[in-house]
């Protein structure tokens, strides 16, 4: 398909317009045999900051994930433990199973799957569908039948992604699965609600602040037990 950069540019200029994210995720799934289920506040910034909040039913929240400018860490009030010797991609898999820096993680819940999605190549499809290749060896899924074209679906390395319930022009339903090479399959669903774009977003929401008389913990740790989201009433 020799024609499709008009094409691309209208089903991801939404996403590619981007600049700060603020969201509320429902997430219901499982990674390995690990339940996952609960529900996180999320603050997001370009070019690679991120803020993620476990929401429980009461009192302090079950997680505090900060990552991109600078070192990562991860919070847990509820156990009065802070882990400060990973990295933010270490920590999202941790949490979610998604081997995912905070700058993809951004564009996979926008719906560019990368974060500087660059078209090579497309192919138009039967069903009205076009397969979008990508600079860095994946491809996004542009349904043009009826109205607007949205992009409904991405594959990148590891991972496949499915995207519905588009609000103008952008997903707010996500089925995530991962199967990356020598780690557990992950597949998540993640139902977005609240959503604000390009608002103005206090830099303290991203600051790493490491608590005094938290008890620093390893990652490996963490590792052997069930994960903050699989506890999240």
């Amino acid at each position: 398909m020799p024609d499709y950069a008009e094409l691309f540019d209208s089903a991801a200029d939404p996403c590619r317009g981007v600049r700060t994210l603020e969201l509320v995720l429902a997430i219901e799934g499982e990674t390995g045999d690990t339940r996952l289920r609960g529900r996180v506040r999320g603050a997001l910034a370009r070019p690679a900051s991120l803020r993620l909040e476990g929401v429980a039913p009461f009192g302090a929240p079950a997680f505090i994930l900060v990552a991109g400018e600078s070192p990562a860490v991860l919070v847990l009030p509820r156990e009065r433990r802070v882990v400060t010797d990973a990295t933010g991609s270490d920590l999202l898999q941790l949490l979610a199973g998604l081997p995912l820096e905070p700058a993809d993680l951004r564009a996979v819940l926008t719906g560019c799957l990368v974060p500087h999605p660059v078209p090579v190549a497309a192919r138009a499809y039967s069903n009205g569908w076009v397969g979008v290749e990508l600079e860095g060896e994946a491809t996004l899924y542009v349904d043009r039948a009826g109205g607007e074209p949205v992009i409904v679906a991405g594959r990148r390395r590891g991972l496949v992604v499915a995207y519905g319930d588009h609000v103008r022009g952008m997903p707010r339903r996500i089925h995530v699965r991962s199967a990356p090479s020598g780690s557990v399959a992950t597949d998540l669903t993640a139902t977005l609600s609240q959503v604000s774009i390009n608002v103005e977003i206090d830099a303290r929401a991203f600051a790493r602040v490491v608590p005094r008389d938290f008890i620093p913990t390893s990652i490996d740790t963490l590792r052997t037990d069930t994960g903050p989201l699989a506890r999240i009433p």
